[in-house]
């Protein structure tokens, strides 16, 4: 019998297909080094990337360390202090128990750890490459862990080459950083890069301290403490009362068990919280702390420990429904978002309304007493019309709730979303006029002064090119602190602050690389967006003739720079079919 096809692969090969699952870029390094650092009971924990990571990644704490013979130990796969048997899995109050990270770090790494427990005068200094242990020696240092990463991937060129640029790279490990050290406000975290501190949170007793240490004080002034529970569920944090939002579901955290998760049951519930006080294209800020026992959540189903799976997963839902509908129904009622399905429901309740504005439609007929009484203008066999006759292949019938504008064509209605419509004629104008180097800007006598967050920051340098070649030139003059000298000059001076906030929210590495030419494209996007006409607002009829008047001739498959539809199309063949007429 010839030899099979099937073989057990050699352990080199099997640690670096398992290493893929945990260590994905450097950021993955930076958070499971980091929880390590924290199971270990440490205070304060220092990290140090070089390159973004690419060059050096440096995590050290001052928690309680390793014994000699523990640390040949902790770079084999599966071994771990936290757990004994199958049952701890259910369990689990650390961050870490699987005893992967190490290994998997080692094994795609030139790696040297340095660690020493309290009890003893010297520490341990171990030395691998690839996964292979080359050297352990005997050493001093201080009490708690070091761990040096150089060079992660370089015996994967494969998987280095699909890593981005320093800057990228060095914002998702930010990232990262300020994910952990959200949860544990207790604990002094730094972060240096190239020697510079970037970031230096100082151990607290309060968590809004710690969050507005991270998100900044603009978003904090946002937060309403959060607090619930109901026999072993209980939950704390934050979440932000309207009409603050985001673009974006960047500003949601979810920790179960201070572990960071993503979770769609929590985040579902959350949004449905704020679905008739938000629009539909908002997102709230929410810092949400669950604390559940053990036994009912199990977070042994993904590599990274990202996901869980809940014992009650409906008895969660609605606590986290009911905790933030609670802070939110102490929100006054002006300060709420009403939604479209909300209006339909109050006119239902106060009457018959109409749904089809008509704008400048209508003209004063004199009534009893000289009261003026409102009547359209309607000729024998006709529905209400614009005051000038059809003039082209189209008739504009008027707008619906706000947001929708209604035209009419031989045998065809025409739906067009306004906002969508818009925004693809301002991004036109503006690439036009950018190519022809037409784009008017304006000098500002004061600079405007605005406060960036580090991750924003970071973002701008990395895109500072984009801003200026579409007339937006700002410098720093102080730690996260940028003075706006020059301005689009369709952009108003009260609204540049929010318009830089939102760009750079739009350029964020979560949505987007930021790499060659996308920040412009995306800066001419967002300007476009931020100043087409919203949803919800009446035009009068000169602006609608004009929007229209800049689309025509109609192209069904034409989409707003973002991907939306401009327009639904109704064929009368198609109604007739509704209405069952041959």
């Amino acid at each position: 019998m010839g030899a099979g096809k099937i073989q057990v692969l050699p352990e080199a090969v099997a640690q670096k297909i398992a290493a893929g699952e945990v260590v994905e870029r450097p950021a993955s390094v930076v958070k499971e080094l980091m929880e390590n650092a924290i199971d270990a009971g440490a205070s304060e924990i220092v990290v140090e990337l070089k390159s973004g990571g690419l060059q050096l990644i440096r995590v050290a704490d001052n928690g309680e360390g390793m014994d000699p013979g523990d640390v040949p130990l902790a770079l084999r796969r599966f071994a771990t202090s936290k757990i004994r048997k199958a049952e701890d899995l259910y369990a689990v109050e650390t961050l870490g128990f699987r005893g992967e990270a190490l290994p998997s770090i080692a094994s795609v790494s030139q790696m040297v750890l340095r660690t020493r427990p309290s009890n003893s005068i010297s520490g341990t200094k171990v030395v691998s490459e690839g996964g292979e242990i080359k050297d352990i020696s005997e050493t001093g240092c201080p009490v708690g862990t070091e761990v040096e990463v150089h060079q992660l991937f370089y015996n994967l060129p494969v998987r280095r080459k699909f890593l981005r640029s320093i800057r990228t790279e060095l914002r998702y490990a930010l990232h990262h950083f300020l994910r952990v050290s959200l949860a544990h406000p207790a604990i002094t975290f730094r972060f240096i890069h190239e020697g510079r501190r970037l970031h230096e949170l100082l151990k607290t007793e309060s968590s809004l301290v710690r969050a507005e240490a991270v998100a900044g004080r603009e978003i904090s002034d946002h937060l309403e403490p959060l607090r619930f529970e109901e026999g072993e569920i209980q939950i704390d944090g934050f979440t932000s009362l309207p009409p603050f939002s985001k673009g974006n579901g960047d500003g949601i955290s979810i920790y179960i068990n201070r572990r960071y998760v993503k979770d769609r049951i929590i985040y579902k519930a959350l949004l449905e919280a704020y679905r008739h006080i938000l629009p539909a294209d908002k997102y709230p800020v929410s810092i949400l702390f669950i604390r559940l026992p053990p036994s009912s959540v199990d977070v042994n189903v993904h590599p990274t420990k990202a996901e869980v799976k809940f014992k009650e997963p409906e008895r969660v839902y609605q606590a986290v429904l009911s905790s933030v509908r609670r802070v939110l129904g102490e929100v006054p009622q002006h300060a709420k978002w009403v939604s479209p399905e909300r209006i339909k429901e109050v006119a239902r309740q106060n009457g018959p309304q109409a749904s089809l504005s008509f704008q400048n439609l209508w003209r004063p007929y004199p009534g009893v007493e000289g009261e003026e009484i409102l009547v359209p203008m309607v000729g024998e066999g006709e529905g209400p019309r614009w005051e000038k006759e059809k003039s082209g292949p189209y008739r504009i019938v008027g707008q619906l709730w706000g947001t929708y504008i209604l035209c009419e064509t031989e045998g065809t209605l025409i739906f067009v979303d306004q906002h969508a419509a818009h925004e693809r004629v301002l991004y036109e104008k503006l690439k036009k006029q950018f190519e022809e180097r037409s784009l008017v800007t304006e000098k500002l006598l004061l600079p405007i002064l605005i406060e960036l967050s580090l991750e924003e920051s970071l973002i701008f340098d990395s895109a500072q090119e984009a801003f200026e070649a579409i007339g937006l030139e700002m410098e720093s003059v102080g730690e996260r602190l940028f003075a706006i000298r020059s301005i689009p000059s369709f952009v108003e001076q009260k609204e540049v602050g929010e318009r830089v906030k939102q760009m750079l929210e739009e350029l964020s590495f979560l949505k987007r690389g930021g790499e060659g030419t996308a920040p412009l494209h995306t800066l001419l996007i967002s300007l476009a967006c931020h100043s087409a006409v919203r949803a919800h607002f009446s035009l009068r009829r000169e602006e609608i003739e004009a929007l229209i008047g800049s689309l025509y001739p109609f192209n069904p498959s034409t989409t707003c720079p973002h991907g939306r539809p401009i327009f639904f199309l109704l064929p009368l063949d198609e109604m007739n079919r509704q209405f069952k007429r041959n």
